[in-house]
């Protein structure tokens, strides 16, 4: 059931789906069992769509959706989850303000040559075959390339997201986010357990407790980020404030799915973080997060990278849970890539069994 194909040309797909729904309504009207429903994605939706969602997907049209899988922060805790070194410690303070921004207030680290350095590295293998996928893609090069893994494990950034998420910790994904001049808006959304990414029928990230913190982005940018050459923007107080809605369609959103708020966005809340090279900034894709279009004659070249507890089980197998999926369709960003030669990368403290781990 192709929930997501936004596109004019995905009407017939969005009436298969709200079809697909009404007979799911039908089907639980009647108490069959679900094992039953013969459409294994309609199972799925069962297990992951709240009737709250499922209702108001058919009655808008197959228009409106949350951003993600629907969860709210109920557990927030201002102390630092770990002791580390002076240099590095966040103060309750710090984190009470990470909350109320739903971002950290960006940090040097690095060196403005080396980090420029690193982005025309990365500028120059994105335009080549990716040894993970075996195809051109902006993933998970940090897996191929030696110098993007070890700025990711960098001690100034991994202790700061230890006092936030505990002390072990992995990075599951990596995405390089190239925006040249006249580079189009990324409209304002949320991230939860990666819901959206295959069409609302499987998670991307299982973790112990969905209402509380359970990963984090890395943001680092390889050139000057500006307001006027699309920096990051993020509404105030939205970390808190649970999964909004989006209204699916329409001619902006993100690469190749287009959707805008279903929310009012105040502009006293909008924060715009500008950064120099060198710096690094770490959010929670919970934040309601976007940029605007490149009006400069600049490059706005980045990369991130995202990182969980190691007790957050990333791409699972919705069959068998103690297996992973062999495969993932971005809706997102169009692409399908084959996990054969993916793993999650250990940054810190202890591994499980949760997760395909590899020395790196």
């Amino acid at each position: 059931m192709a929930i997501l194909n936004l596109k004019p040309e995905g009407r017939i797909c969005r009436i298969y789906s709200i079809s697909g729904l009404i007979w799911l309504q039908i089907h639980r009207f009647l108490r069959f069992p679900i094992w039953l429903m013969p459409v294994r994605r309609l199972r799925q939706v069962d297990k992951l769509w709240t009737k709250k969602m499922q209702r108001k997907y058919i009655l808008t049209v197959g228009k409106i959706l949350p951003h993600d899988e629907p969860c709210k922060l109920t557990k927030i805790v201002y102390e630092p989850k770990v002791r580390v070194e002076k240099q590095y410690k966040l103060s309750e303070k710090d984190i009470e303000e990470f909350y109320t921004n739903g971002f950290m207030k960006p940090f040097t680290v690095f060196d403005p040559q080396e980090i420029k350095e690193l982005g025309k590295q990365l500028l120059e293998h994105r335009k080549h075959v990716n040894p993970i996928y075996g195809q051109i893609t902006d993933r998970d090069w940090h897996l191929a390339v030696p110098e993007m893994l070890l700025a990711m494990k960098h001690p100034a950034i991994i202790e700061r997201l230890a006092q936030l998420l505990g002390p072990n910790l992995l990075a599951w994904r990596s995405q390089i986010f190239y925006k040249p001049p006249g580079g189009k808006t990324i409209t304002w959304h949320q991230a939860s357990t990666y819901l959206f990414e295959e069409g609302f029928t499987k998670q991307l990230l299982i973790p112990p407790d969905i209402n509380e913190l359970f990963m984090l982005t890395i943001w680092i940018p390889c050139d000057p980020v500006t307001i006027e050459n699309g920096c990051l923007q993020f509404i105030k107080n939205s970390l808190r404030g649970g999964i909004k809605n989006m209204k699916l369609g329409g001619s902006v959103g993100f690469d190749s799915v287009n959707f805008s708020p279903d929310y009012e966005v105040d502009p006293n809340d909008i924060q715009n973080v500008e950064m120099d090279l060198g710096q690094v900034l770490i959010f929670s894709e919970r934040t309601i997060h976007g940029s605007p279009p490149n009006n400069s004659d600049r490059n706005r070249f980045a990369f991130n990278y995202r990182v969980t507890p190691t007790n957050v089980k990333a791409y699972p197998d919705p069959n068998n849970r103690k297996q992973h999926k062999e495969s993932h369709k971005a809706t997102q960003m169009a692409e399908k890539y084959d996990l054969a030669n993916w793993s999650t990368t250990l940054l810190r403290g202890k591994a499980n069994d949760l997760n395909r781990f590899e020395a790196r």
